[in-house]
């Protein structure tokens, strides 16, 4: 019986292997690349509405602010409800410091 040895490699198989390990290695990284950046571009999107909504309110709590503190609004109810008037020219006197 002769004795059977295995053929050595290629001198290139090892370099062929560690480009194909590489070629892997970098598909995985690019789809992981890939779901990273959509997974932050859904975040700012939502990170927008939630700005839009925001501004939106404030712009109505600002409208609703100047309204409560119209001087005609103010001065209505400082004469309904407090009994406050302007006083006659005759009836102010003028204090001197």
């Amino acid at each position: 019986m002769s004795k059977m040895y295995a053929k050595p490699l290629p001198r290139l198989s090892g370099i062929l292997l560690f480009l194909f390990i590489a070629n892997v290695v970098t598909a995985v990284l690019v789809s992981y690349s890939a779901h990273t950046s959509r997974k932050y571009l859904n975040e700012l999107f939502e990170a927008t509405q939630i700005r839009d909504r925001t501004q939106a309110e404030w712009g109505r709590f600002v409208l609703e602010q100047s309204t409560w503190t119209a001087h005609n609004r103010i001065e209505s109810l400082a004469i309904q409800q407090l009994d406050m008037h302007i006083p006659e020219p005759a009836a102010i006197r003028m204090v001197s410091p």
